[in-house]
């Protein structure tokens, strides 16, 4: 793995997270760090952070990096002895940011470099750049109508078409106070730009937003996109057919600073992407006027949706259209209808996460287990158990990473040649926990409270496993916590039974003896308090009852996880039940709830964690 840090480029092995290999050193140019000294940059900000990746086909390594403000790219040629040579070196503005906490993503395929990022270290020029054999494809500069201040997030490539994930504000929102909302862009791979009248910029270029919101009269949406999945096959719901699986992406979401604090987990299934772009325009007479739909006929024939064989011959009615309609009507819809999982408070907020798409479990069914990085450095593992549309989550397991609490920024899921684990990176350690800890409970009860679809109860542990039997749509097992009473047990309760009709006889003489006495009790214990409750200070009794009922929130205290093995040696221990997608009672919300659920949270080191 090879993983870009500060004036390094670490060559780490992925099965113990060592430098086997030799890594690639690459300092700032010198009198480019001077200089960035002079604008008074600090010593930090004037490194080079290697920030963009790509693969040519050839096996080449393509690396950009900041360079102190002054941003260049290599290209590297890895020798037999697993070394990386570098062959050259150029210009790396409109490919890599300038300072390293910009957010900026890239793409490298099919020979072409597609990047989202800024083109001058003030960010007021947001591009979206192609570079193919020494030409050049941008969108529009300096027009807020294409990008605005955008935050770019993600990037992928598929078919004929690359696809960035962004947030910015909503140009189309502004009359009625400023917004930012998520978005998802695309562009055609092949598109060369316009013969004269938009050369060298997009004519493929369009945008739609992304809905991840709770629905109701008045939607909650989380409008600030943050991380993103890797494009893969999967299905938001559990389903017993392999074949139920379509090209689809998870991404991260948070709500507006100054809103109620809360993110979540929203799927966006590709061809619901499509068909958003397939659909009408939205757009305004003047900018004084609303933005609205554009009717249907004023739309160019064919859709601009469809990717030209050659953007040079695009005439100039349907360029003219296309440089000043980029905005979709319509917003894509997250699979389900509403967000897979949510998390409100103060706790914690979502950041990154890692999908393992459609992991056959015990029950016959598949589900896409997502690992989700918080920004106190854990990682939630979470499955959508419902059947059919309905979203009821589980939290599988809560593990703290980092126990300096430093947020996750990014996870990758390592699946090779039998070992499968998840790499988790802050901002300064990389760390790789395994996926399930099925080994870890010890009773068929535990295994199956955990409702893992790794894990099943087979030959008396809990395995990582299909074969086994499993639990996860309840939690239970009616294999579980049956014990056969041995033969001696069963002559002795049968010597020393009674009658169905004696039983009945003795219950009902009980309950009434016991309804006698406590009649009896209770009044002359009213008569003993009565007059002492008739002189006593009002002000001493109200303060008798508040000062036992404590107040939890001004007792500022975090709460506490329980692991299931604690459960097991002491049942009076409290559960924290993290609850998820909650429907109040008489609720229309077509996402369900999720149950209250007691998490695994691992604080002690694990014993198979590796850090660097």
């Amino acid at each position: 793995m090879l993983l870009g840090g500060r004036n390094k480029v670490y060559n780490l092995s992925m099965n113990t997270l060592t430098e086997e290999l030799q890594r690639i050193e690459w300092d700032p140019r010198q009198y480019d760090k001077e200089y960035c000294l002079m604008r008074r940059n600090s010593e930090e900000q004037c490194q080079n952070y290697i920030r963009l990746y790509g693969k040519k086909d050839n096996g080449d390594v393509y690396l950009c990096g900041t360079n102190a403000f002054k941003p260049r790219c290599r290209v590297y040629k890895k020798q037999p002895d697993d070394s990386f040579k570098m062959v050259t070196e150029e210009d790396g503005v409109g490919k890599s940011p300038f300072h390293p906490m910009q957010n900026s993503t890239a793409v490298y395929t099919d020979g072409m470099l597609f990047s989202g990022t800024v083109a001058d270290a003030s960010e007021r020029d947001p591009l979206i750049l192609k570079i193919h054999q020494g030409s050049m494809v941008r969108t529009v500069q300096h027009d807020s109508k294409v990008v605005n201040d955008p935050d770019f997030v993600s990037s992928f490539d598929i078919g004929d078409k690359v696809y960035f994930f962004f947030r910015e504000t909503a140009v189309e929102h502004i009359n009625c106070g400023k917004a930012v909302f998520s978005r998802v862009a695309r562009v055609c791979k092949n598109d060369k730009g316009g013969n004269y009248l938009m050369k060298n910029l997009w004519t493929s270029f369009f945008k739609a937003r992304l809905n991840c919101s709770i629905p109701g009269e008045y939607p909650f949406h989380f409008d600030l996109i943050q991380s993103t999945s890797d494009l893969g096959q999967g299905n938001p719901m559990s389903t017993t057919h392999s074949a139920n699986r379509t090209d689809m992406v998870y991404a991260v979401f948070q709500t507006h600073p100054n809103s109620v604090r809360g993110s979540a987990v929203c799927a966006f299934r590709y061809s619901d992407i499509v068909k958003t772009f397939q659909g009408k325009f939205k757009g305004q007479s003047s900018p004084s006027h609303n933005w609205l739909a554009v009717p249907q006929q004023e739309t160019p024939v064919p859709h601009p949706e469809q990717c030209s064989n050659d953007t040079h011959q695009l005439g100039d009615k349907a360029l003219n259209f296309i440089k000043s309609h980029t905005l979709m009507d319509k917003a894509v819809p997250a699979a389900g209808g509403a967000p897979i999982v949510t998390m409100h408070g103060i706790n914690a907020l979502f950041t990154a996460l890692a999908v393992d798409w459609q992991v056959h479990a015990a029950d016959r069914r598949y589900y896409d287990i997502i690992f989700i990085g918080t920004d106190d450095g854990r990682v939630l593992k979470s499955i959508n158990k419902g059947h059919g549309t309905k979203v009821e989550s589980v939290i599988i397991e809560d593990i703290q990473v980092f126990e300096n609490k430093a947020p996750v920024t990014s996870m990758k899921i390592f699946n090779k040649k039998g070992v499968k684990k998840l790499i988790v990176l802050s901002n300064s350690n990389v760390a790789s926990i395994p996926l399930q800890r099925c080994a870890q409970m010890k009773t068929c009860r535990t295994c199956i409270g955990l409702q893992d679809p790794y894990c099943s109860w087979s030959n008396n542990e809990c395995v990582a496993s299909d074969r086994g039997f499993e639990g996860i749509l309840t939690g239970h097992h009616e294999n579980c916590g049956v014990e056969v009473p041995r033969k001696e047990e069963m002559t002795e309760k049968k010597e020393s039974s009674i009658s169905a009709a004696d039983t009945a006889i003795g219950i009902v003489c009980a309950i009434v003896l016991s309804s006698i006495i406590s009649f009896i009790a209770g009044y002359k214990v009213h008569s003993c308090r009565k007059g002492d409750q008739m002189t006593a200070n009002p002000g001493e009794i109200y303060g008798t009852l508040t000062k036992n009922h404590t107040n939890k929130l001004l007792d500022n205290k975090e709460p506490r996880y329980v692991n299931h093995s604690d459960l097991e040696r002491n049942n009076s221990v409290k559960q924290l039940n993290l609850l998820v997608n909650i429907q109040p009672k008489g609720s229309n919300l077509p996402n369900g709830g999720a149950p209250a659920k007691t998490v695994v949270n691992l604080t002690q080191p694990l014993p198979d964690r590796t850090y660097v």
